[in-house]
Parts: C-alpha cells; sequence; structure tokens
C-alpha cells in the first residue's frame, strides 16, 4: 500500500505537460526575439572598437614615421619598386600601407571586420589625399611636412574606406555603399575637391552604421557620424575636415 507520503512525492515529480512545455517554449521565444537586437548592436559596437584599435595602430605608425623622416608626414605612395610581399600589390609603386608595416607591425591591422571586400587580401582604410596631396611622390621629403597642416587634431588622414557603388556615390554621404565587386577594396580616400571625386570614387565610408571611424594628423581616432567630417563642403570651409585648413 503506498503512503500518503509517497504519493505526494510523485504528485511533485510529475512531468510538464504539453500545454506547460508549450508556454515554456513561448516564453524563450519572446525572451529570445527582446534579447537578439541588443546583441546585434552589441557585436557591432564590438567590430566598431576593434576596427577603431586597428585605426589607432596605423596613426601611431604614422606618427612614428614622420619622426623618422623629419616631420615629413607618410605619403601615399612612393616611386620605388615595392617589397615582394606587398600588402597592396603594385609592379612600380609602394603604397602607404607597405611604407607604414614595420611601424604597424602586423598586416592585420589595416583590416576592418566590417569591409565586404576580401578579408584576407583587402584594405579597410584610405589615407586622406586631401591632405597628402600627390598621389605619388619620388621621396619622402615630396611628402607633406607637419607644419603645412594649420590643425592637426581636426585633418583627417585615414578613414574607414572603400570604392562607392555607381548607384549610391550621387546620394547622402550616409547612403554611400561599398562596392562588392572591388575585392582588395580601397586605400585612397578622395575629396570632393579631386578631379576624379565621380570618376573613381574612392571615399569615406560609413561602414558602422552612419559612422565611420577617422584617424587624424595628430595621431587620435574618433568614431564620428559621416555627416560631421564635411565632404558636403568646399575645400578651405571651415567645417569641413578633409583638407589642410
Amino acid at each position: 500500500m503506498i503512503s500518503d507520503r509517497n504519493l505526494a512525492g510523485r504528485r511533485r515529480l510529475r512531468a510538464f505537460t504539453l500545454v506547460e512545455l508549450l508556454v515554456i517554449i513561448a516564453l524563450l521565444g519572446v525572451l529570445f526575439s527582446m534579447m537578439t537586437p541588443a546583441m546585434v548592436k552589441a557585436v557591432a559596437k564590438a567590430q566598431e572598437v576593434y576596427c577603431l584599435n586597428n585605426l589607432r595602430n596605423i596613426s601611431v605608425g604614422q606618427i612614428l614615421y614622420s619622426q623618422d623622416h623629419d616631420n615629413h608626414l607618410t605619403p601615399h605612395a612612393m616611386n620605388q619598386k615595392p617589397p615582394s610581399n606587398a600588402i597592396v600589390p603594385n609592379s612600380k609603386m609602394t603604397m602607404w600601407p607597405d611604407l607604414l608595416e614595420t611601424y604597424v607591425g602586423d598586416r592585420r591591422a589595416f583590416r576592418c571586420p566590417c569591409m565586404k571586400c576580401d578579408l584576407e587580401r583587402g584594405m579597410g582604410f584610405g589615407m586622406n589625399l586631401g591632405v597628402a596631396g600627390e598621389f605619388m611622390v619620388e621621396s619622402v621629403v615630396k611628402a607633406p611636412h607637419a607644419s603645412q597642416i594649420t590643425n592637426p587634431a581636426l585633418a583627417i588622414y585615414f578613414a574607414d574606406a572603400a570604392f562607392i557603388t555607381p548607384e549610391t556615390m550621387r546620394r547622402p554621404m550616409s547612403e554611400w555603399q561599398e562596392d562588392t565587386s572591388r575585392p582588395l577594396g580601397s586605400w585612397t580616400i578622395r575629396t570632393p575637391a579631386d578631379r576624379f571625386w565621380n570618376w573613381l570614387p574612392t571615399r569615406v565610408i560609413p561602414r558602422h552604421g552612419a559612422r565611420s571611424n577617422v584617424g587624424f594628423v595628430d595621431g587620435h581616432v574618433e568614431s564620428r557620424a559621416i555627416r560631421q567630417l564635411g565632404f558636403g563642403y568646399p575645400e578651405g570651409h571651415p567645417q569641413n575636415l578633409w583638407d589642410r585648413h
């Protein structure tokens, strides 16, 4: 004969009913749906911070390069044969990532986890020709001298960059989209004063929502809304951050 105590124990150990299981599954689904946007946002923020840290390494590398070259900034490209294992393949010139590699220390620093080009070979950042001036120079003494930059804390030298799709390049800056047909990405940033602005649209890209990570001549880095960078203003305008004024 089963005692009242054993019967009560069995009642406490009974399995969930189908209705109860369905209720629990529904509750878990609601919780998961509430958590997903937060998780997506957290992942995006982590990628932005990772990208910003890479850009900081590049900016510090440029400062070290400048100190070793009588305060001349790193040129966009030098008229000299690149190394055999160059980051940016080219038969005749050495591009700025290869000039800075020994100062940066790790070529993975030239990539952004959110870039849509080849994650193993592509470039996530570009150098601003509005400050660098020439696409290629014969020697480093032809590169801009630090004294030529009026306000280095407000002059962009590096930033998230990409080829912009033909469909979006004339839209508002926050709507620019990365051209995925360019597997190597872009290491050049053109500005509204550049005659190739619309022919070769290698521009700052709002890769992190409507924001871009940017590195300034003085070495500091920031995440800024792309509308704050002044690409809608002409050369010399006090609110643009893409020229030497």
